[in-house]
């Protein structure tokens, strides 16, 4: 596994020692990196409030102590008024894309970054401390570095306040309807409540990537898959009868079909029929 640099650890370290309003914004990359666990543990232990990419989204779970929703141009108002008063962000395994960032409209002009990725050109975006490295093997060296270095209280409980204001919002907009169209919010909400914890939520196209990002409620990590990062129509039709298999019985997948993936991919829902899934 990819070990980080230990200069550039250890600048990292002391820029996040420094700062009053930390941000961890975590991506696919804590996910493909097994380093779910580690990275909410992380946030919680420092009082670093977390938000999540739309590949991120699920490696913790929606009610996580650190959790402040997901963030950017699909993402929570919660986790966005976080990102644009934060003055160190702490990028794990995400490319910081325009999803991601708003085009760079998210953020404070001031703010200063910390970008961890396996990838060189993706940690460097920015003008970042960059610390190329597995996200798991640097989250554990950059835990050993901080020590017990904790954020200020204060700034957690502003991002709790947010995120509760979020999450009266779902309430609302996902509130039971008697009107002859529900809603996307509605449909999202209501799936998401009859849902078991280990039932798993697949979609890619549409309108449906920002609905489901902002309104599903995950209950256990790794149980959300959203392909929206490379525009992949299609992939929640093949993608959703891939992680039947692999559950193999642990709970449901659910798939909501966005534009154009029914067209496309039709022919893989015989082929789940066929297979069992």
């Amino acid at each position: 596994r990819l070990r980080p640099d230990r200069d550039r650890l250890a600048k990292a370290g002391d820029l996040i020692k420094g700062a009053k309003r930390p941000l961890i914004i975590a991506g696919g990359g804590v996910r493909y990196s097994l380093a779910e666990k580690d990275v909410a543990a992380f946030a919680e232990k420092h009082g670093i409030p977390l938000a999540e990419t739309n590949a991120g989204k699920g490696g913790v779970t929606h009610t996580h102590p650190a959790h402040v929703g997901p963030v950017g141009v699909i993402g929570s108002s919660s986790a966005n008024e976080m990102a644009a008063a934060a003055d160190v962000v702490i990028a794990i395994g995400t490319r910081l894309q325009d999803f991601t960032t708003g085009s760079w409209t998210l953020f404070n002009h001031e703010a200063q970054f910390v970008s961890i990725n396996a990838a060189r050109y993706d940690a460097v975006k920015h003008r970042a401390v960059s610390v190329t490295g597995d996200a798991r093997e640097t989250v554990a060296d950059l835990e050993a570095a901080l020590g017990s270095w904790k954020a200020d209280a204060a700034w957690m409980q502003k991002g709790k306040a947010a995120f509760k204001a979020w999450n009266d919002l779902l309430d609302k907009l996902q509130a039971p309807t008697n009107a002859a169209i529900p809603t996307y919010a509605h449909v999202v909400g209501m799936v998401n409540k009859w849902a078991a914890p280990n039932d798993t939520m697949v979609t890619a196209a549409g309108g449906l990537p920002g609905e489901t990002a902002k309104g599903w409620r995950v209950k256990n990590p790794n149980t959300f898959d959203l392909e929206f990062g490379f525009s992949a129509m299609g992939y929640e039709v093949a993608g959703g009868w891939g992680h039947a298999m692999a559950k193999n019985g642990d709970g449901e997948t659910i798939v909501m079909v966005g534009d154009g993936s029914y067209m496309m991919m039709n022919s893989d829902i015989y082929s789940t029929v066929l297979t069992g899934h």
